[in-house]
């Protein structure tokens, strides 16, 4: 079943032809920098997988299939008994989110590579940068691991023209957030992307979205958003989806529901109705797409999960002079304990990480930490957060019916939305993998290759990327189906997953016989 339209289909196929390489790069005979051998090929088109051999020269895929007569090899892997396929693409995580100030350790990206994840995205929620070219430029000569793409954000946008506002944009402001998303795409953005759940891109109305969001239609690309209502806070998990497939087609985008869930007892058992609302979109002619990530546990801060947004406006001195008042305050408690009950209760917020003043609540639920207080769980919370211990937690709010039914859906894709303190950042695609594939398995393993590496390369037209092909990029992985699996757990989710023999980003060896090689292989994408 085909993500695009016909029309857009053919200008994306189009694109990856026109990008191809010709000459002496295509061909097969000669000698290759690396031969696998034996192995069980999964393409990434969604084709069942098939014992056969890839070839690598330079930085490009020389051919999958028959060895070529007189086919020299400067490395050879025996790949027997492994799996073979593309260089997983994570569309939604945090792992590069501060390039392109993160440390060497950090942009090298063990975590992403030890999961056969070859290509992430840049700041998404809406964080992605304005500066396009500056950020991609000064990563690139930093050096990185794997490689990058940006959308840029909504968010980051509407914060540098308002600030933490929660007004309405004028005329004159949202002419400006125009000018520099156009701006952003024209540097090389993949689209844009919005997080309509966070203050304060939450005081945007749907038609400001689209105003300023449409500056992106002469580019095309997608529109990725975390949307405003993930279960029952505002206008409903429903109406939410509606909203942002509007934002997406009415400004000639893919609309991208990022991270797609059904967020806490109120909304349960709703994925069918979700998937339906998609499938009617696509009927009218709107693309529309999503992806998830496979846990129970959602990531977010202690404030953004409790505290209402208004309560937020101007940012954390106006929350502060809020929570002094004693009718506002009550008011808060009030809605905060509705937000407790949306997602479980007090034991299903646990707390993960945050400041050196919070280390020890770390591995805590909020109910033991109210516990230690001697005060209601809202009131612990509310009292953490005015003291600056807005920690980041783990909400255990979904249901596994509903991570399988979102799963089986050919328009979802896989993501990780990687932060720090959950283990999803270390543990997403061999954990798909290991539980949704191999030991249930609800999906086939060509599904799950398909997911996570052509269809986002497809969804997001970036060419050459995803598939395993002659002449693609040799973003190659070599797995082993005996032992792959995810080792991070929520008290230690930094633990590196295991099962990855080989992975090659752009045609360099990143991961070697299990170990990481060091390099600095990555590049950045741009459109």
């Amino acid at each position: 079943m085909t993500l695009l339209s016909s029309v857009r289909r053919a200008g994306v196929l189009g694109l990856f032809i026109a990008a191809l390489p010709h000459g002496p790069a295509l061909q097969a005979q000669g000698a290759v920098d690396v031969l696998i051998t034996g192995a069980m090929v999964y393409d990434g088109t969604g084709a069942p997988g098939r014992v056969t051999n890839v070839g690598i020269r330079g930085d490009r895929i020389a051919f999958v299939g028959a060895i070529p007569s007189g086919t020299t090899a400067a490395r050879r892997i025996d790949a027997t008994g492994l799996i073979v396929s593309p260089g997983f693409i994570d569309p939604h995580t945090h792992a590069y989110e501060g390039l392109p100030r993160l440390s060497a350790e950090r942009r090298l990206s063990a975590s992403n590579l030890m999961q056969g994840v070859t290509t992430v995205t840049i700041g998404p929620d809406g964080r992605g940068p304005f500066d396009v070219k500056r950020v991609l430029d000064e990563s690139e000569k930093l050096g990185l691991g794997i490689n990058a793409y940006a959308t840029v954000g909504f968010g980051t946008v509407r914060a540098n023209v308002m600030g933490a506002s929660s007004a309405p944009a004028t005329k004159v402001q949202i002419d400006s957030m125009r000018a520099l998303i156009t701006k952003a795409m024209q540097e090389g953005a993949l689209g844009v992307g919005s997080g309509l759940f966070y203050a304060p891109q939450s005081y945007a109305s749907t038609d400001e979205a689209i105003a300023v969001i449409s500056a992106a239609k002469p580019f095309g690309g997608v529109y990725d958003t975390h949307q405003r209502d993930e279960s029952s806070y505002t206008i409903g998990l429903l109406a939410s989806v509606r909203e942002t497939i509007r934002i997406g087609c009415e400004s000639g985008l893919t609309a991208n529901v990022g991270h797609i869930k059904t967020l806490g007892v109120d909304v349960w058992g709703k994925a069918d109705s979700v998937l339906g609302i998609m499938r009617e979109a696509r009927a009218k002619g709107c693309v529309v797409t999503a992806d998830q990530y496979p846990w129970t546990a959602s990531g977010t801060g202690l404030s953004a999960a409790l505290v209402p947004r208004w309560a937020q406006a101007g940012g954390n001195d106006s929350l502060k002079l809020r929570i002094a008042d004693a009718a506002l305050r009550e008011k808060m408690l009030v809605e905060m304990r509705d937000n407790l009950r949306r997602r479980g209760g007090d034991s299903t917020l646990l707390l993960t990480g945050g400041s050196a003043a919070a280390k020890s609540y770390i591995g805590k639920t909020l109910k033991q930490a109210a516990a230690e207080r001697n005060m209601p769980a809202v009131e612990t919370a509310l009292a953490m957060i005015n003291e600056g211990l807005d920690m980041s937690v783990a909400s255990f709010n979904m249901t596994e019916a509903d991570i399988e039914t979102f799963m089986k859906d050919p328009y979802v894709m896989t993501s990780s939305d990687g932060s720090g303190g959950h283990p999803r950042l270390y543990g997403t695609y061999p954990r798909k993998i290991r539980r949704y594939v191999l030991d249930k398995p609800v999906i086939t393993m060509e599904r799950m290759v398909r997911a996570s590496s052509g269809q986002v390369a497809e969804t997001y037209r970036i060419p050459d990327r995803g598939v395993l092909r002659a002449g693609a990029f040799a973003d190659v992985i070599v797995f082993d189906p005996k032992t792959i699996r995810d080792e991070a757990t929520y008290v230690e989710p930094t633990r590196l997953s295991s099962g990855m023999v080989w992975v090659f980003v752009n045609g360099r060896a990143a991961v070697q016989e299990g170990r990481m090689a060091n390099v600095f292989a990555g590049r950045v994408l741009r459109r």
